[in-house]
């Protein structure tokens, strides 16, 4: 696999994802996060596994369009029009880079932080962030009870 696998990661994230399946939670994909992951599965070192790899990832995206899903990809609302890019942009080199976000995980945070704004009145509406970055982590809106990073 890929230089960032890890089978015991592996196994903790695929529980969780059971879990929160099995609770019929959403989970919202920001389009930067498509992107990250496929530069993942282009690193992995087996070119017959990098292969099948992405051709399940094009399956995944794909089902999650569906209705059933638990996945629901958003477009990234933050940089929808090159002023809004740019502007992003200079927030990240001025605030985010220096906290140690990259682009994505900053445009991950911004999602977060809409979704918290769009349903904290909803009482049992948590949003948290599904990474292990640290950085990225400690930014959540709602604190995970027990995080796995």
């Amino acid at each position: 696999m890929g230089r960032h696998y890890r089978e015991d990661a592996h196994r903790e994230i695929w529980q969780r994802f059971s879990t929160a399946v099995t609770n019929r939670n959403r989970l919202y994909i920001p389009v930067p996060v498509i992107f990250e992951l496929a530069n993942h599965i282009a690193h992995v070192n087996d070119g017959g596994q990098r292969q099948k790899l992405a051709v399940q990832f094009v399956n995944d995206v794909q089902n999650s369009l569906s209705n059933g899903s638990p996945f629901q990809v958003v477009p990234c609302q933050d940089f929808q029009s090159i002023e809004d890019l740019l502007g992003n942009l200079q927030q990240f080199a001025a605030e985010y880079a220096g906290q140690g976000l990259g682009l994505t995980d900053t445009s991950v945070y911004l999602q977060a932080q809409q979704l918290y704004r769009d349903y904290q009145k909803f009482k049992k509406f948590t949003v948290h962030i599904w990474t292990r970055d640290q950085a990225l982590k400690a930014r959540e809106p709602d604190k995970e009870e027990y995080p796995f990073v």
